[in-house]
């Protein structure tokens, strides 16, 4: 991804990478609200899985079945450690025979392949950070699907299906087929950036993010890792969790509280004036001391952020919910899913 950035740094000279992995385009190249946009994916890489004992590694690891991960199905899932809380979260798919990959955040990478590597030393099949090299670019809007046409015959047609084709990957991430997520190799990137970019908005990667957090989709970074159950994070909602697999890392605890315990936390999507807090960040019930939730990810807008958080029930009912030394109070909006038992 580093040299794919530094290949368009002379179309956007004051470009960057914030200190959350998010590329910043430095530049205003038309509205926010365009019918095609395209962005580098930087805050995400991919850990790698290669081998034949792939699908079945990962099937005893993680929280989604392995068995409906093909290479024309994508899915959501999450590895735990023994407590039940989320180590890592990724976006599970195959990419060539024997090769499956996980989309994970790039800050996570270094500490999600040193755990599974203590896992996988028995199976046929080697962990790799980012085996074939494929850089990640978003393409989003109406005219998405239109615009990616020219480069693969075939795109997929429903949520988190994939299509494969010459070392291009194309994974549609919303049920309306405006919002594909695409791994190719530094060939493929370019060519695509350079018919793209001529006329569509150029986004900064945070505007993936900001639709990931509208569609509900919590992701855990270094600052959130080991902090949250799966359902704390609405997993059951979005097909990363599956209750029929059988058995992985954490999985007694997470069923355990499907079937037995009583969710006192769950996440939800809110805004707030001022700046976007840090994932991680504590928030409080007005003067209170005592934390009540957690933000998962926050994204600046023009109003203020959008943002994720865990919380109670009782302090959402409640409301007044705030950061550390601030006066905005949150306002819960509605997610695209039901939250609740």
């Amino acid at each position: 991804m580093d040299q794919f950035l530094n290949s368009i740094k002379q179309q956007f000279p004051t470009s960057q990478v914030d200190n959350l992995g998010f590329w910043q385009s430095g530049a205003e190249t038309g509205s926010v609200a365009s019918a095609l946009s395209i962005t580098p994916l930087s805050q995400y890489t991919l850990l790698s899985v290669v081998g034949p004992d792939g699908h079945k590694f990962l099937q005893g690891q993680t929280t989604c079945d392995w068995n409906k991960i093909t290479s024309s199905q994508a899915s959501l899932g999450s590895y735990c450690n023994i407590k039940g809380r989320v180590v890592s979260s990724f976006l599970g798919f195959v990419t060539a025979e024997e090769h499956v990959q996980l989309r994970l955040r790039s800050d996570i990478l270094d500490s999600s392949r040193e755990t599974l590597s203590k896992y996988i030393v028995f199976s046929k099949a080697k962990l790799h950070a980012n085996h074939d090299q494929l850089i990640g670019l978003g393409v989003f809007g109406a005219d998405a699907r239109q615009a990616l046409m020219q480069f693969s015959d075939t795109l997929p047609e429903s949520l988190w299906q994939s299509v494969t084709r010459n070392d291009m990957t194309f994974i549609q991430a919303d049920d309306k087929g405006q919002r594909f997520e695409c791994w190719v190799t530094e060939p493929h990137a370019l060519a695509i950036w350079d018919a793209l970019s001529k006329t569509a908005t150029v986004a900064d990667s945070s505007k993936w993010e900001q639709d990931n957090i509208d569609a509900g989709i919590a992701e855990v970074c270094t600052a959130t890792q080991d902090v949250f159950l799966p359902q704390m994070l609405n997993y059951q909602r979005v097909g990363a969790v599956s209750f029929t697999k059988g058995c992985y890392t954490g999985q007694e605890i997470v069923a355990r509280m499907e079937y037995r315990g009583k969710l006192k936390r769950r996440m939800y999507r809110a805004s707030l004036s001022g700046v976007a807090p840090a994932p991680g960040a504590d928030l409080f019930q007005g003067d209170g001391s005592q934390s009540i939730g957690n933000v998962v990810s926050a994204v600046a807008t023009d109003t203020g952020c959008t943002l994720l958080a865990v919380l109670t029930e009782d302090a959402v009912a409640a409301g007044d919910i705030q950061l550390a030394e601030s006066v905005s109070t949150l306002k819960i909006e509605t997610l695209p899913y039901a939250v609740g038992e």
